[in-house]
């Protein structure tokens, strides 16, 4: 199944389009579909949603933080020394 659908392109993208299409022996309208083709992934990516994650590192594994948090790791004196440094005087 496909579907026609109009499409305005201004002449420099044009220009491209025939200039593609002249060099690889494609028409205008696969040299079109082959770029939207291979252009979907980039567009996607790019202008899709937020994932929710403010960072393209992956999270550890659930192994890797289960050992990670086996052990309590509390600091306390660090805490409360930085408790004690703060202004006693602030509004």
């Amino acid at each position: 199944m496909s579907a026609a659908i109009p499409l305005s392109m201004p002449d420099d993208l044009l220009k491209v389009v025939r200039e593609t299409a002249k060099q690889t022996g494609l028409s205008q309208q696969d040299v079109m579909r082959q770029s939207i083709r291979a252009g979907l992934p980039k567009v996607r990516e790019q202008f899709a949603g937020s994932t929710g994650r403010i960072t393209n590192v992956d999270p550890l594994p659930k192994k890797v933080l289960e050992r990670l948090y086996a052990e309590r790791d509390d600091d306390e004196e660090s805490i409360r020394r930085f408790i004690a440094a703060q202004p006693k005087d602030s509004e």
